[in-house]
């Protein structure tokens, strides 16, 4: 009589494996994975004074999942609706407060253990720039709570730095 209790152990160590996520420092990318609602998103001055870019009370989501992947969206709170309910027939003005009053990208994710950061490949985003890049941005957790430094945002000027901090959801 054949034995499969090794094949089976066998297998179940494969599978373990295999749905292992792919990106690096699994201890960080474990804590990251789920979904965090955004509290803050300013730009830090040379001065110390802040820009709340997105206004006092922005508004976002952001999810990590355990095979790499990401997804980003941070939107102003009150932007204005379009008048016409229609986005293909859009003010001048209705555009510009879209496009200024909104950053979202998806992609895939890695961390690096060796000095804090995460690597975020842009697979498409709203200021297309972007897309096709790699961003990386310092991070750290601390509890419920990650926060990401921009070291180079696409607003402020020379001297901002960028600081999104994002709350776990339960």
């Amino acid at each position: 009589m054949l034995n499969l209790k090794p094949v089976g152990t066998a297998l179940l160590l494969f599978a373990a494996l295999v749905a292992q996520p792919s990106v690096g420092a699994a201890g960080e990318q474990n804590r990251l994975v789920g979904t965090w609602q955004l509290v803050l998103v300013d730009n830090v001055l040379s001065d110390g004074s802040r820009v709340h870019l997105y206004g006092p009370n922005p508004q976002g989501t952001l999810m990590f999942d355990g095979t790499g992947h990401y997804s980003l969206q941070i939107m102003s709170a009150g932007r204005p609706k379009f008048a016409a309910n229609d986005k293909s027939k859009g003010t001048a003005e209705e555009y510009r407060a879209a496009v200024q009053g909104s950053n979202c990208h998806y992609g895939t994710y890695r961390l690096s253990e060796a000095d804090g950061s995460i690597a975020l490949h842009v697979e498409g985003a709203t200021f297309a720039n972007w897309e096709g890049t790699e961003l990386g941005w310092p991070f750290t957790v601390s509890g419920d709570e990650v926060k990401i430094t921009v070291p180079h945002p696409t607003t402020g000027g020379p001297g901002a730095v960028g600081e999104i901090l994002w709350k776990r959801l339960r």
